[in-house]
Order: C-alpha cells, then sequence, then structure tokens
C-alpha cells in the first residue's frame, strides 16, 4: 500500500512540475524572441537607399548626405565626408546584435546614457533616411566596459522609437564630432612619382630638390649623392608631402584672408608631367595651404628603371584627367596643416641642406702651446 502510495505521490509531482513548465512557457514575455538577433534585422538590405543620416548629440549635430557615390556634411559647406567611416558606420549599425533586455522605464534610461537628446544627455542620437523616410533610428548610450583591447564591443542602445533598452554587441563607436567625419585626406601623390621639388620663397630664393636617378633617393642639383641634409630623411620627406597628405581642418577659399602673412611656393614635378602648386603661409601658429595643379608636357622625363617597375607612372591622358579632377576638388579650399607638414612646404635652402665649411683648415698644434 505505501509503495502504491509512493508512485502515485512521484506522479502527481511530475505532472505539476510539468503543468507549471507549461503554464511559464505560455505566459514567457513574447519579446524574449528578439534576445541574440540584429538591432535592425532589415536594415542590410536597405542600406544602399539611405542617402542621408543625422547625428545628434550635446557635443554636436550635423548631417551626412549622398550625391552619387560621395558623401558631404551639409554644415561644413558641404565639404566631402569619409567615405570609408560613413560606410563602417552604417555596416556597424547593421550588423550590432542585441545581447540583453533592459530596462523600458524612460526613468531608468539616463543610468543607461540612453535618454536620448534631452539637454546634458550623455547618448549620441543616429538617424538613417532614404529620401523623407526613415531608415532606422538608434540612440547609442554607455558603453560597458569589458577590459578588452580588441574584438566586439558592448554598448546600451534604444531604437528612438521604443522605450526598451538594450545591450547590444557590435562596433557602434560613433564620434559625435562633426570634424571628425571629414574627409582628412586632401591629396596622394606618391613619392615615387616625384622628380623635383622646388621651394621659393617670397624673395625669390629657390631650394630645389631631385630624384638622384633611384627610387627614394634625393639631393640638391649643386651637389647631388653628396648632398648633405640637415637629418637624413628630411629629402625623402619633402619629396613625400603629398603622398596621403592629411589635413586638421578646411574653410572655403572665398572666406579667407592671408592678411600680411608671407606666401611661399612649392612645386612639385612629377617623372610624368604633373606638376602641383602649393602656396603656403603661417599664421597665429598654423599652415594654411592651397593647391593648383597642372599638366607641363615639357617636365616629362624618364625615370629609373626601379620607378619604372612600381607602375605608378601614368600616361599623358591619365595625368591631365588627374589635373581636372585635382583642382575641381582642391581649387575652392583652404587647407589647414600641422607643423611638421607646413614646415617642409616652407623650407628655406638653409634650413634643408648642411654645406661644407669653406674655409682653410688651420694645422693642427704640436707644441703645446696652442689654445
Amino acid at each position: 500500500m505505501i509503495k502504491k502510495l509512493n508512485s502515485l505521490t512521484i506522479l502527481f509531482i511530475i505532472t505539476a512540475v510539468m503543468v507549471l513548465l507549461m503554464l511559464f512557457t505560455v505566459q514567457r514575455p513574447s519579446d524574449t524572441s528578439e534576445d541574440y538577433s540584429l538591432l535592425f534585422p532589415d536594415l542590410f538590405e536597405q542600406l544602399n537607399n539611405v542617402d542621408t543620416i543625422k547625428i545628434k548629440s550635446n557635443q554636436d549635430e550635423f548631417t551626412l548626405y549622398k550625391e552619387g557615390e560621395d558623401w558631404y556634411i551639409k554644415e561644413r559647406w558641404n565639404y566631402l565626408a569619409d567615405f570609408n567611416l560613413v560606410k563602417r558606420a552604417m555596416i556597424d549599425i547593421a550588423e550590432a546584435k542585441i545581447l540583453e533586455r533592459k530596462t523600458d522605464n524612460p526613468q531608468h534610461h539616463v543610468l543607461l546614457g540612453v535618454e536620448g537628446d534631452e539637454e546634458g544627455g550623455s547618448s549620441i542620437l543616429v538617424t538613417m533616411l532614404s529620401g523623407e523616410q526613415k531608415t532606422a533610428s538608434l540612440i547609442v548610450g554607455s558603453e560597458r566596459e569589458l577590459g578588452q583591447t580588441s574584438g566586439p564591443r558592448q554598448f546600451y542602445v534604444r531604437r528612438s522609437n521604443e522605450d526598451r533598452a538594450w545591450l547590444s554587441e557590435g562596433y557602434l563607436n560613433i564620434n559625435p564630432l562633426m570634424l571628425n567625419w571629414i574627409k582628412s585626406e586632401v591629396i596622394n601623390i606618391e613619392r615615387e612619382r616625384i622628380a623635383q621639388v622646388n621651394i621659393i620663397q617670397p624673395n625669390g630664393d629657390t631650394a630645389t630638390i631631385v630624384n638622384l636617378g633611384k627610387k627614394d633617393k634625393f639631393g640638391v642639383p649643386e651637389m647631388m649623392e653628396n648632398t648633405v641634409f640637415k637629418y637624413k630623411q628630411l629629402g625623402y620627406d619633402i619629396a613625400g608631402s603629398l603622398f596621403q597628405l592629411r589635413m586638421e581642418d578646411v574653410q572655403p577659399l572665398s572666406d579667407f584672408s592671408r592678411g600680411e602673412a608671407e606666401v611661399v611656393k612649392a612645386e612639385f614635378i612629377t617623372f610624368d608631367g604633373l606638376k602641383v602648386t602649393v602656396d603656403t603661409s603661417f599664421d597665429d601658429g598654423f599652415y594654411y595651404s592651397t593647391f593648383r595643379a597642372d599638366y607641363d608636357q615639357s617636365a616629362i622625363k624618364e625615370a629609373s628603371e626601379d620607378i619604372q617597375q612600381l607602375d605608378v607612372l601614368k600616361t599623358p591622358e591619365q595625368v591631365q584627367k588627374e589635373v581636372a579632377i585635382l583642382n575641381k576638388q582642391l581649387a575652392a579650399w583652404v587647407y589647414r596643416f600641422g607643423g611638421f607638414v607646413g614646415t617642409n612646404l616652407m623650407r628655406a635652402e638653409s634650413d634643408i641642406v648642411t654645406k661644407a665649411n669653406q674655409t682653410i683648415p688651420m694645422p693642427a698644434d704640436l707644441t703645446g702651446f696652442g689654445p
């Protein structure tokens, strides 16, 4: 009888547990299905149609917009934005995954940094649009510290039309400052293409460096291989001034005045006939430069074999197209550079080379009574 009772008790317990599990399953919140899914499941398919991105924070507010294949910054005189940075941000948002549900109480949003654009808030609001249609809008809040230096990171986020906050995983390092979205690379002329550089001072004094007939080897015409630069790599650095040249800031030429600052002209002449003229002045601690490109057929000269093998030289037709593109991109702007770039664009000959002392050396004193 006892054994039979025990069996019935066990059966009752098992049945009760199964009923409880069933009730738990039925009553479980339906939105847990979003855990470990994408924040915006359909965004990848819509990225090609996105033509506007608005970024707003307590530090800045600006608009990125697309024309053709390029992106521009509306509030920065419609200057070019960094295409790779914009593309990366869009993909990062599309790839962001949900890890955990968090509060849906608006009063608690501030604890996660997802309070929105209220005065003094720390969050960043990113809104993507296709025309007037909103594609995705995300509030990026505080980062959860993981103590790691690489790999995906974790952020508290909230879709702007929802109260629910989430812990997400991804690379949502959205920069809130407009200046950091500017395309910082001004021009990119390979050092190997450079045959000659002339730096012309306001009084007409000119310092010239030339390629010595070998890749990355430069000197001044008077001394050639015997050139002694102020430091060993100086000729190399000057010739490479236009290689992946990055600015600190930009402004329209129409709004700019050099005042009474003197202008130094630097001419970069390539083996294939490209001539880039850079006018630079120093004012109030900064270097300001403008650029102009020309095609000079008379400047074409044969490069050394090791340079020709690099496939960096262009045909006359390619150079002429390059000139048109460079002038279209650069002619309307003034660029601000740091000291290393600015100094090399303005160097006088005495700042470039060290000349041997021409005085006759005195014989060594062997008497022991000399100074």
